[in-house]
């Protein structure tokens, strides 16, 4: 069929369609006489594209799901999509408060501390694999609410943007499953409780251990079975002490962090010692 039937069926228009086509969304056969010819499959991908158009997709990340035509590409663009909405709220706000106060100078600082907070959660998110970019994007966003303010903190920012530019992760097929089932709306409440409950235990490490000694107890025990230590689980907390400890994310990237953030150095301390008192508690070297 000709481009006029296709626009008709698919909902769109000829200019559209032309532009899909320019952007190699789209590649119907020619025929001999020069014409595009138009498929009935065409014209799915068609109406697909026009949907993903209406939901505000990009034409990039268009191309990404037509290549990939799963969840896990589909979550990754909702992802991408939550964090530019977030981002704009972010800025809106400012914009609201900069209208409210004409402080020019304290809204500059709050958006050059946003600006920093992004260079770093987006290179997270790049660098580690779903889930868990996810969680260390989180975290680590947290700590970065301050705009930097001496060479100290500017050196230690570069330092950490090279760091996670240079990273090369490889991850084993057996996990990437593993990883995308843990990146979803179950997966994002268990990183919400297992943050809070961290930040509970690292500010409070005497009540925490008194209130939950029963269940460390128990995941202690759990830990020297056969089913766990053959666990999707147990195999990611191997691979990620083994990477934390051979590529330089505990010897060059958290020593960074804690000279960019001077409230993620008051949270190492105060997790180096709620990791004294737990060791005290279970009798541990």
């Amino acid at each position: 069929m000709y481009i006029h039937e296709a626009a008709k069926l698919s909902g769109t228009t000829k200019k559209a369609i032309e532009y899909y086509c320019m952007k190699s969304l789209l590649n119907p056969q020619v025929s001999e006489n020069g014409y595009r010819d138009f498929s009935e499959e065409d014209v799915n991908c068609l109406k697909k594209i026009s949907l993903l158009r209406k939901l505000g997709v990009t034409v990039e990340d268009i191309r990404e799901l037509l290549r990939e035509n799963d969840n896990t590409a589909m979550q990754k663009i909702i992802e991408k999509q939550e964090t530019e909405l977030s981002r704009k709220k972010e800025q809106n706000e400012l914009l609201k408060e900069l209208a409210t106060s004409m402080d020019w100078n304290a809204v500059h600082l709050k958006a050059v501390a946003a600006q920093s907070r992004q260079s770093v959660t987006d290179r997270l998110t790049e660098a580690f694999p779903g889930f868990w970019g996810k969680y260390l994007s989180f975290h680590f966003g947290k700590f970065l609410q301050e705009p930097v303010r001496n060479k100290v903190q500017e050196n230690a920012l570069r330092e950490v943007c090279k760091y996670l530019d240079d990273i090369q992760i490889e991850i084993p097929e057996e996990l990437e499953g593993y990883l995308d089932e843990m990146n979803s709306e179950a997966g994002h409440q268990v990183l919400l409780k297992a943050d809070s409950a961290l930040s509970d235990a690292v500010n409070n490490p005497e009540n925490w251990l008194k209130s939950n000694r029963e269940i460390i107890e128990e995941y202690l025990r759990f830990q020297k079975t056969a089913e766990y230590q053959n666990s999707p689980g147990a195999k990611l907390k191997e691979l990620l002490t083994k990477f934390n400890r051979e590529q330089g994310y505990n010897s060059v990237f958290i020593p960074a962090m804690r000279r960019l953030s001077p409230a993620y150095d008051e949270y190492i301390i105060k997790l180096q010692n709620a990791d004294k008192i737990f060791r005290s508690g279970f009798g541990s070297d």
